[in-house]
């Protein structure tokens, strides 16, 4: 808690800010400015105190030299070898992480790192043969035969706070749910599979989307096709395909039929507490303490058909919580962002609205807030403006809105979301890739320490960009902004929970320049900018600060690496 990078942005979240009075602010400073070049005098003051400005900046930047050095007295070549150093430490000291502290020990742990680093990229060459047009990242890259994978994979990682419930469901367990009693299976034309459910009946339930199969038990399915062709036409449906996809808008309709088809197994009622348990447990196994989950919460069902609540959903959701916290001490807990798709009508949002005025109400200390899942596709799914309904509740519910994430023909589509997110005052926005482009906003989110999630590997698959090094995240760790790090659907493309986000982070985004600080500043940042309170971010970083002392000390001692 004694890290400075931690302590400067909690003091600015901690004091009470309005984010519609620091626009109101940034417009009346807009509208003097315009009006001051309005008229010529004006504009004659302008550019004056423009060039005053810029002799003032070049004789600070002369005389900030270290005390004792008398630049008049060097040469040209050490001077502007002086100047070149003075501008390279003013941009180091801007990074995400630079003003983080480290110990001794973790000097030494700092050290240990970079030289694993090194060692890995000399032996592996993972990014020197990289590409401008690359086959999807962990198809011809095995990053988990890495040295540095494996000291990440062990690091304490904090929480983890961009992550989709459908995109948990592991491979192998969804093969072993297939082989369960009672279970049936939606068959199409194709032989394609479209639905699942468990039922001691005949299921009589028609097709909810554009689509034709018809009911069969699974047991007779396989005398049909053996067991092994099964799993194997599972494995493609189900998950991200090794050649990759034409467009973004292709992708999220496989990431809608993924969710669609696994919807009937994990919402079977003593199914759905164990896949939450499951789910738990591969999150502890990498590293991570505490979770902000978002899920649409569906109606769980049982063997005659019986349909559950959302609130019953949320119930189940937090006991098996509550029984992983009492089994591992140190596991912090889990905290919901309730997230159904944005792509409905009025009626519907009114409902999902109603959902999560009962889960603040029944939950308050599960419920963290409300967002609207885009699977990655804002080109064809309604704009936040013209969701108006949002505005009646947006002063009792926080929002984590998706945001400026999509490349679309009609650019103006995802930055009009992440200008709405802002105006919404979300708490933080998902996978704005688009931040960049627009100075404003981004600084105003910066001084209102407003975070974006980043989710490399999602960012990759769904196509926004090619080469990992070109990603936007650079540029806002290299300018000091606010990040977090998350994973969004980390099973459909076969990835460890957070690892391998993290991973691709550290080696590939941010390229040469980081280091343990930047990893510390991206776990510290997992809790300050969580929907806990004061209180409990306290008490988390404490919890944490103990597993990552334990894992500097182990990276120091270990000859494993």
């Amino acid at each position: 808690m004694g890290d400075v990078e931690f302590q400067n942005v909690q003091e600015i979240r901690g004091t009470p800010q309005n984010a519609m009075r620091m626009i109101r602010l940034e417009l009346d400073e807009e509208e003097n400015r315009r009006q001051m070049s309005s008229s010529k005098y004006g504009g004659v003051c302008f550019h004056v105190a423009i060039a005053v400005m810029l002799c003032v900046m070049v004789l600070v930047l002369i005389c900030s030299a270290p005390l004792g050095e008398n630049m008049s007295n060097l040469t040209s070549e050490e001077r502007h070898a002086r100047l070149r150093q003075i501008y390279i430490e003013k941009e180091r000291r801007q990074r995400l992480g630079s003003r983080m502290g480290l110990s001794p020990l973790e000097e030494e742990a700092n050290d240990r790192l970079m030289a694993i680093r090194q060692v890995d990229e000399e032996f592996y060459n993972l990014w020197r043969n990289y590409h401008s047009q690359p086959p999807p990242f962990l198809k011809h890259l095995n990053i988990i035969d890495t040295n540095l994978y494996a000291a990440l994979k062990s690091m304490p990682k904090g929480g983890f706070l961009h992550v989709h419930d459908s995109g948990m469901l592991r491979m192998e367990i969804l093969i072993d749910l297939i082989y369960r009693d009672n279970l049936w299976v939606c068959v199409n034309l194709e032989q394609d599979f479209e639905d699942f459910r468990f039922s001691r009946y005949f299921p009589h339930i028609p097709p909810a989307e554009d689509y034709q199969c018809n009911w069969m038990l699974m047991s007779n399915f396989f005398q049909l096709e053996s067991r092994l062709e099964f799993e194997n036409r599972l494995r493609k449906i189900l998950t991200v395909r090794p050649e990759g996809y034409k467009s973004s808008s292709e992708l999220a309709r496989h990431l809608r039929r993924h969710q669609r088809i696994i919807h009937g197994l994990i919402t079977f009622r003593p199914i759905w507490s164990e896949f939450i348990f499951t789910m738990l447990s591969d999150f502890y196994a990498d590293g991570v303490h505490y979770v902000e989950l978002r899920s649409s919460l569906p109606n769980m069902y049982d063997l005659d058909g019986n349909n559950f609540t959302i609130l019953e959903t949320a119930e189940a959701l937090v006991s098996v919580s509550n029984i992983f916290k009492n089994s591992f001490k140190d596991f912090i807990g889990i905290k919901l962002i309730y997230a159904p798709s944005r792509n409905l009508n009025d009626s519907r949002m009114d409902e999902y609205l109603e959902n999560a005025r009962l889960l603040k109400l029944h939950f308050p200390n599960f419920f963290a807030g409300f967002d609207l899942n885009t699977f990655g596709d804002e080109c064809n799914l309604p704009l936040l403006e013209n969701v108006t309904q949002l505005l009646r509740i947006g002063k009792n519910i926080d929002f984590y809105f998706h945001a400026g994430e999509s490349r679309c023909p009609d650019s103006s589509r995802p930055d009009a979301n992440l200008l709405e997110a802002l105006l919404l005052q979300s708490k933080r926005i998902g996978n704005a890739v688009n931040l960049p482009f627009h100075p404003e906003i981004m600084k105003v989110m910066k001084r209102l320490s407003i975070a974006v999630e980043i989710c490399p590997l999602s960012n990759h698959y769904l196509q926004y960009f090619n080469d990992f090094r070109q990603h936007p995240a650079a540029y806002l760790i290299a300018a000091g902004f606010p990040i977090v790090i998350g994973s969004d659907y980390p099973c459909f493309w076969n990835s460890a929970p957070l690892t391998d986000d993290f991973y691709v982070a550290f080696v590939g985004v941010i390229s040469g320049w980081g280091d343990l600080r930047l990893l510390k500043q991206f776990a510290l940042n997992s809790f300050l900018f969580s929907s806990l309170s004061e209180t409990e971010k306290n008490m988390a970083v404490s919890k944490w600060q103990c597993s990552w002392n334990r894992w500097v000390r182990n990276l120091v001692n270990s000859s494993g690496y």
